[in-house]
């Protein structure tokens, strides 16, 4: 049997907040399950400084989700 990691997530989460780990846990030989309210493809943002004082929000990439939260 083997582990698994969840991970809980939803749309306009930063990339790297959960790109990175996924990958990482399943480097590892974990089994990574991402859930969301509804099993659909989420869509992540990146956030960028550009000289600013605050951070600017752009589209990032798409990742599945395996599972829903809600029914």
């Amino acid at each position: 049997m083997s582990k698994k990691v969840l991970f809980i997530t939803g749309d306009a989460v930063e990339s790297l907040e959960i790109y990175y780990p996924y990958y990482r846990v399943l480097e590892e030989g974990y089994e990574a399950v991402i859930a969301s309210p509804t099993k659909k493809v989420l869509r992540t943002v990146v956030h960028d400084f550009e000289g600013w004082d605050t951070y600017t929000e752009k589209p990032g990439y798409q990742l599945e989700s395996h599972i829903a939260l809600i029914k």
